[in-house]
């Protein structure tokens, strides 16, 4: 972007950012800090802004890394000149910035990361699932080119367990981050650049997950976690109808934020979309619990929105439908912890409700073939790994110690 252009490409960004739905305040901060940006490089005279000046000016006038903030004012700071950058280049910008918006290539690897992300690409995942493979990529490269290792034939067997030795995840991201990790070493092996795959360095280790008792919450406990949402706000109408169609249909919370109106049949009392999962269709009945939160959130709470087929609408502007599903597991455990649920050693996630439904289905005599119609199990087997142990049932089944 040339300097003497910055002024009106400016004027563009905050008239969208108001349309999005921006408050005075942020679109104010946003024009403070580009202004005050447009005066240094003026100063400067820089006739060509780019990334590294705006790192620069960070580094002058705020004294931190404009790639590495730490903490929430650090991002405020910076939020202006990345969706500076971004309107300028695409005429739109990231609702927020995390994987993916501040890694750089590294150089030295820059070729290997081209064709990792054309193969990357060619799969056949959702676009998050490659932006976070591609990021597990360039941080790690980033880690090797930083130990001086510039080459990948120089890459030892061990180098990446001394990576993942460093890294400070929570246990699901650790288990994400090896994953993608494994998928790496094997491309790299199939295309003779290492001579070890990544089956080698992370072994796949099958074993049943039967095995392992999944989390369950009773149907008082469910009821308990509903009745504490305050259902007076506009949040509160959002939450409620999404734990509703978390807890009596099961739905996965894929499904939940990709669900569409076109996909409510409210004369026949259908909701039938395509599972994200599977892609398989599948239809569920419109159930009272479910119609009227829906009616009540669509009337009474949602925004209007520049993605308006889609039924959920963030909370906060710009008012866009939800990209990740992060956003739900965060609603139902804030809402677990308002009902006073006591969840310590169980998943306290929005696929825990989906366990319990099937589990809750299954006391009350619901056969399995059923269960696996609502949950949009091809086979009852994926279902049966839903099935929580039936104390209750378990009981009857006991048989009686003869009195000696």
């Amino acid at each position: 972007m040339k300097t003497k252009d910055l002024p009106s490409v400016a004027e563009a960004l905050y008239a969208k950012m108001g349309k999005d739905g921006y408050s005075k305040t942020v679109i104010g901060t946003t024009k403070w800090i580009i202004e005050h940006f447009n005066n240094y490089c003026s100063n400067k005279e820089i006739c060509e802004i780019t990334v590294p000046v705006a790192a620069e000016f960070i580094r002058e006038c705020f004294g931190f890394d404009y790639n590495k903030t730490t903490i929430p004012m650090q991002t405020v700071v910076r939020r202006p000149l990345l969706i500076l950058f971004e309107f300028d280049e695409s005429g739109n910008y990231y609702k927020t910035h995390q994987r993916g918006s501040t890694t750089t290539i590294p150089n030295s690897y820059e070729m290997l990361f081209k064709e990792y992300r054309v193969c990357v690409n060619a799969m056949p995942i959702t676009v998050n699932s490659k932006e976070r493979k591609l990021w597990v990529f360039t941080k790690y490269f980033d880690y090797l080119e930083k130990l001086g290792i510039l080459q990948v034939s120089d890459i030892q067997y061990s180098t990446v367990h001394d990576y993942i030795n460093k890294l400070s995840y929570a246990p699901q991201t650790m288990r994400t981050i090896k994953g993608i990790m494994r998928e790496i070493y094997d491309w790299m092996h199939q295309n003779n650049y290492v001579s070890f795959s990544g089956s080698q360095i992370f072994p796949v280790i099958r074993k049943d997950p039967r095995n392992k008792l999944l989390s369950y919450y009773s149907r008082k406990e469910i009821q308990q976690i509903l009745s504490c949402i305050d259902t007076s706000t506009s949040s509160g109408k959002c939450n409620y109808c999404i734990m509703c169609l978390l807890s009596y249909l099961g739905m996965r919370a894929g499904d939940v934020i990709n669900l569409k109106l076109s996909d409510i049949d409210w004369n026949n009392g259908i909701i039938h979309y395509s599972q994200q999962k599977t892609k398989n269709p599948l239809s569920l009945p419109l159930l009272d619990e479910v119609k009227y939160p829906l009616i009540d959130y669509i009337k009474n709470a949602r925004h209007e929105t520049a993605d308006p087929e889609y039924v959920f609408v963030t909370l906060y502007a710009p008012y866009t439908r939800y990209h990740h599903t992060s956003s739900i597991f965060r609603m139902v455990d804030k809402c677990m912890q308002t009902a006073g649920i006591e969840y310590e050693g169980r998943h306290h996630g929005p696929h825990s409700l989906r366990h319990s439904l099937a589990t809750n289905l299954m006391t009350e005599n619901v056969p399995i073939s059923a269960i696996a119609n609502i949950l949009g199990h091809s086979s009852t087997k994926s279902t049966e790994i839903y099935l929580t142990v039936d104390e209750t049932h378990l009981k009857e089944l006991s048989l009686e110690v003869p009195y000696v």
